[in-house]
């Protein structure tokens, strides 16, 4: 068994942790545990049946228990801990990472990009909403956009904590979004183009769209925000994993901004994994 003991991030981090893991899994057929998503498991209809209050409880049990195991570099011979830094990688794609005991896993880059293809459709049924979050996303996308005609792309405005994250590298203004909306609308001007806009902050919509673009705001929910993307053709983004995951999820192209300045086309779009 395997017990994922560590919070590297918020929803976007712990859902490609948890499902890198997870395809590792199902791949070597050990167990996964993962008691550090106690904040997110109601979302979801293979972690809702976990009770909140003991996985929380489980989590800072585990998350202690870990840390001092690798602190101590104690030998158990049925225990197993392993901390990793912020920029290692545990490349899950080669067996035999982990002994055969009751493994404590802490750290950011554990990836099995192979094995997250092979076992795709087990993991997105795993990570599907449950059936009230899956009507509000299904009923606010079939109330706001017209599948059939519209070129439907969300722009995720991310500021927030970006202000800090890496000196503010990917920290945009709102004028900023508004002349990439402008710039994505001239690349797909022969489409009838209808931004999503996703964004956890109150912004000025005449700052933002001057130019009077087709727009709806999103419901502001951190995972009806996320799983709305999966239904768009397109979304652009500061890089996260925020958008990585709806991309990896509903197979939908993204580009991340990282040059503000940068002329974009549609090479520039991809699916992540």
């Amino acid at each position: 068994m395997i017990i994922i003991s560590n919070k590297p991030g918020q929803l976007g981090n712990l859902l490609f942790i948890y499902a890198n893991v997870l395809a590792y899994g199902l791949e070597n057929n050990i167990k996964i545990l993962n008691p550090a998503f106690y904040n997110y498991q109601s979302y979801f209809e293979g972690t809702k049946k976990h009770s909140k209050l003991i996985y929380k409880l489980f989590y800072f049990f585990s998350n202690y228990t870990a840390r001092l195991i690798c602190k101590l570099n104690i030998k158990f011979p049925l225990v197993y801990a392993k901390s990793i830094a912020w920029n290692e990688v545990v490349d899950l794609d080669m067996p035999n990472q982990f002994p055969n005991k009751l493994c404590f896993i802490q750290g950011w880059l554990y990836r099995s990009d192979k094995l997250l293809v092979k076992h795709k459709d087990n993991i997105k049924t795993y990570f599907t909403p449950t059936l009230k979050l899956n009507a509000q996303i299904n009923n606010f996308i079939k109330t706001n956009f017209d599948l059939s005609t519209e070129t439907i792309i969300a722009i995720h405005i991310r500021r927030g904590d970006y202000k800090t994250f890496k000196n503010g590298m990917y920290y945009y203004s709102i004028n900023e979004y508004s002349n990439i909306i402008d710039t994505i609308k001239k690349l797909f001007e022969d489409k009838s183009v209808h931004f999503l806009i996703c964004t956890n902050e109150k912004i000025n919509l005449n700052e933002l769209n001057p130019n009077n673009h087709k727009l709806t705001l999103a419901p502001n929910h951190e995972l009806v925000d996320m799983y709305c993307m999966t239904h768009c053709n397109y979304i652009v983004g500061p890089p996260s994993t925020y958008t990585m995951w709806a991309s990896f999820y509903g197979n939908v192209p993204l580009y991340m901004i990282e040059d503000k300045n940068k002329q974009i086309n549609s090479n520039d779009f991809k699916i992540q994994l």
